[in-house]
Parts: C-alpha cells; sequence; structure tokens
C-alpha cells in the first residue's frame, strides 16, 4: 500500500496516529489553530512565526483525531508554503511559545520514535524511484 489520501502517514496505522506527536493541542490551542486555519484560508497576512505555529498546531489537531484528511489538508499547506517560499525557520521558538501559553499540552500517548518510521519510509521510496 502507497501512501495516499487514505492513509498519507503510511506506514504508521490510522489508530497510531495519536501517538505520534510529544504534543497535543488544549482547548485554547484548538480556538487558536482554527483563527490561524481561518487567516490562512482567507489569505491573510500571517507572520512567519504564525505560519510555524500553523504548521504544528495542524498536525497536531489532525493525528489527535485520527483524520487522514486533514493530514493530508496539512501536508499540503505546508508544500504550498514551501513554494511560497515561507520556509520553517525558528520552529523551536514557535513551539516554545505554544507550550508557555498553554495553547499545546504533552501528550500522555506519545510514543518516541513512531514519526521516524514514516520519513524513513518516504526517504527509502524517494531513494528508489
Amino acid at each position: 500500500m502507497q501512501p495516499n489520501k487514505k492513509n498519507p502517514l503510511y506506514p504508521i496505522e490510522i489508530n497510531d496516529y495519536p501517538k505520534l506527536f510529544d504534543y497535543v493541542l488544549s482547548t485554547s490551542g484548538l480556538i487558536y489553530f482554527q483563527t490561524l486555519k481561518r487567516n490562512y484560508i482567507l489569505g491573510k497576512q500571517m507572520s512567519l512565526d504564525e505560519y510555524n505555529k500553523l504548521r504544528l498546531l495542524y498536525v497536531y489537531y489532525a493525528t489527535a483525531n485520527r483524520n487522514p484528511k486533514e493530514v493530508s489538508a496539512w501536508q499540503d499547506i505546508c508544500i504550498t508554503l514551501d513554494d511560497k517560499e515561507i520556509f520553517e525557520k525558528d520552529m523551536y521558538q514557535s513551539k516554545e511559545d505554544l507550550k508557555t501559553k498553554l495553547l499545546i499540552v504533552k501528550n500522555p500517548q506519545y510514543q518516541s520514535g513512531l514519526y521516524r518510521k514514516h520519513i524513513e519510509y518516504v526517504k527509502e521510496n524517494l531513494n528508489s524511484k
């Protein structure tokens, strides 16, 4: 099975999505995420920090909800931002700010190294083409 709209994080099982990342959205983080997502969709001007936070919050949201469609949308946004030359920069500081403001909280289900399986799979398949 190739990664696709059914499971864009293959070979990670969809039921394991909530274990992928060390943080998850808090209730206030969900509200902030929806605001950032809305601003992005409406084409409003955003700072690099806001784009960083949108990337982070989007993947936390999509995986916590086991939602492959939203994971694909997150991947599309990342590609689109890169195409617009809005690259990830200072992500560490953006993530620290989300933690400080309690917009993200530790994920008790987090399984270290799980996301690496997907990254290794993608690299292997890119190298074989």
